[in-house]
């Protein structure tokens, strides 16, 4: 369009352009306040999704962390009885030999047993080479300057000592130890433990860091420091404890990320967002959780603790950390594209539409990858189906090394769809909650309980010994007969059940414990319908 055609229909070129002007500013203005707006709202939602996952990845971690820590605990202990039983009947070196050898055949990550006599002579080493024990008795051996045997020999009768980490052999071990006394209560002996590390480093390696296939890839870094912030499990290896060794001296988390390092070290637990990414941390007390598995263990625990006992100045510090950049990685993409869409968009308008559909489709897209790695059932605050898998198969792996039992109960609800139908499906929510009430009564804190399908459930007691399935079924009868008599309308939730054990010496899958159960379940379901 020529200039002299506008002047003649009485449209001043400067005007034109003033106005033009004035329109691609405001369309520009209110392009970058909605993609200000958008790349804003995103980014925090995405940030708080994150947050959210991250504080139940660190619980997870947590739990599986002192349950491997209790077991072995629960090993000391039992080695300790073995060992007091014989300083009291001061019974026949072999046998006590062939004892602890049984005992520790298919537990290779306790690398050597020493028993020294309270002025410090050894007289039983029982040592892993080569995958075989081997044991001599040695009573010229003296380690009465050894600082494992001071401080293990001033302890009380059913106290266990943790040591802070050692080398030995290339290896990263801790030493636990515990004072035997005779019948008399009299300290006879000292028994120390060379424990290997690799069960707790393993629950990181099983855990999270293996999720890399297909959509779920890992953003988070799991690490454990100590109290003065030294790596124990790093980003590197080669960062890893230097404490231990001179030329590492300078790798610590506090030198690396001093911000986030303050606030680890004033609270026991909790998030804080630092210029470097998204920090969550809690604490674990070696010394003492180990107290107080002796205490729960032990029948006359000496409440008395030693003045050195430093219970809770030994802490782990367990970490994760997402990098910034990796916090609002999707937001930050399209933050990219809404700026390139911005250019489409001033010459284009017409495509608006498809640009804000695929805008909102990437968006919940995002949301839904996130959301999938959510653990928990909204609904009953049980596992959900994924959760309850991370954990039990985690579970089956530890309980396959330190031969402990597992039994799966598989728990229906009986004609679910009749209380949809005639209450409602209010009410049906209603009765899922109740029954999940109902198991977490039944269950300990310790066993893992998941909603795995519409009105199913399981639940997986873990144990050292023989289950008793006959007690755990009569707790459970008798507090759904509680719950029954506190709903207030016409119908009762009953429920049927079925049940696996898994035997230490026997390979197993939690599928396989899964679908036996199953079996059973639905045929208590059918016996029930006969005698009805």
């Amino acid at each position: 369009m020529k200039f002299s055609k506008l002047e003649e229909e009485g449209i001043k070129t400067s005007d034109l352009i003033k106005r033009a002007f004035l329109i691609f500013f405001s369309i520009v203005i209110i392009l970058t306040g909605l993609t200000a707006i958008l790349f804003i709202s995103s980014a925090r939602n995405e940030l708080s999704i994150i947050e959210n996952q991250e504080l139940k990845n660190i619980s997870t971690i947590s739990k599986l962390v002192i349950r491997s820590f209790d077991s072995t605990i629960s090993d000391i202990l039992f080695l300790s009885e073995i060992t007091n039983n014989y300083i009291s009947k001061n019974g026949d070196q072999k046998e006590l030999v062939e004892s602890i050898s049984s005992f520790l055949r298919n537990k290779d990550y306790y690398r050597k047993i020493l028993l020294i006599d309270k002025n410090g002579y050894t007289f039983l080493e029982i040592k892993t080479e080569n995958q075989k024990l081997i044991h001599s008795f040695d009573q010229k051996q003296k380690l009465v300057s050894n600082l494992d045997f001071k401080k293990t020999v001033g302890l009380s009768y059913g106290h266990v000592y943790v040591s802070d980490f050692q080398i030995e052999k290339g290896i990263i071990i801790l030493v636990l130890g515990t004072p035997i006394f005779d019948q008399h209560k009299n300290k006879r002996a000292v028994l120390l433990v060379h424990f290997d590390c690799r069960p707790i480093f393993d629950i990181f390696r099983t855990t999270f860091e293996s999720q890399t296939e297909g959509k779920f890839s890992r953003i988070a870094n799991y690490f454990i420091v100590n109290k003065d912030g030294y790596w124990i499990k790093g980003p590197k290896p080669e960062d890893e404890f230097g404490f231990l060794y001179p030329s590492r001296s300078d790798k610590r988390l506090a030198n690396v990320f001093p911000e986030a390092w303050e606030k680890i070290t004033k609270d026991q637990t909790g998030q804080i967002f630092t210029a470097n990414g998204l920090f969550t941390f809690t604490s674990f007390y070696p010394i003492a959780r180990a107290e107080k598995i002796s205490q729960q263990s032990v029948s006359e625990f000496d409440s008395i603790a030693p003045g050195t006992l430093r219970s809770f100045d030994y802490v782990w510090k367990i970490i994760s950390f997402v990098p910034r950049n990796l916090c609002t990685i999707q937001s930050t993409t399209r933050l990219k594209e809404f700026i390139l869409y911005d250019f489409v968009l001033l010459l284009f308008f017409v495509v608006i539409s498809w640009i804000i559909a695929r805008i909102t489709l990437k968006k919940e897209h995002a949301e839904r990858i996130l959301e999938l790695l959510s653990v928990t059932d909204t609904l009953t605050g049980l596992y959900n189906r994924r959760g309850f898998f991370l954990l039990a198969e985690q579970q089956l792996k530890i309980a396959g090394r330190v031969n402990q039992y597992m039994t799966l109960f598989f728990i229906d609800i009986d004609d679910f769809k009749s209380i949809n139908d005639n209450y409602g499906h209010q009410e049906g929510d209603f009765a899922l909650i109740k029954t999940s009430e109902a198991l977490k009564s039944t269950f300990r804190q310790s066993d893992i309980i998941g909603r795995v399908g519409g009105d199913e459930f399981v639940a997986l007691v873990i144990q050292d010994t023989p289950i008793e399935i006959d007690a755990i079924l009569k707790r459970l009868n008798t507090n759904f007969d509680f719950i029954n008599k506190q709903i207030e309308t016409k119908y009762r939730i009953d429920i049927s059940f079925g049940f696996a054990t898994y035997q230490p010496n026997k390979k197993s899958t939690i599928d396989n414990l899964i679908s036996a159960a199953d079996k059973m379940m639905y045929e208590n379901k059918r016996q029930k319908k006969k005698l009805k």
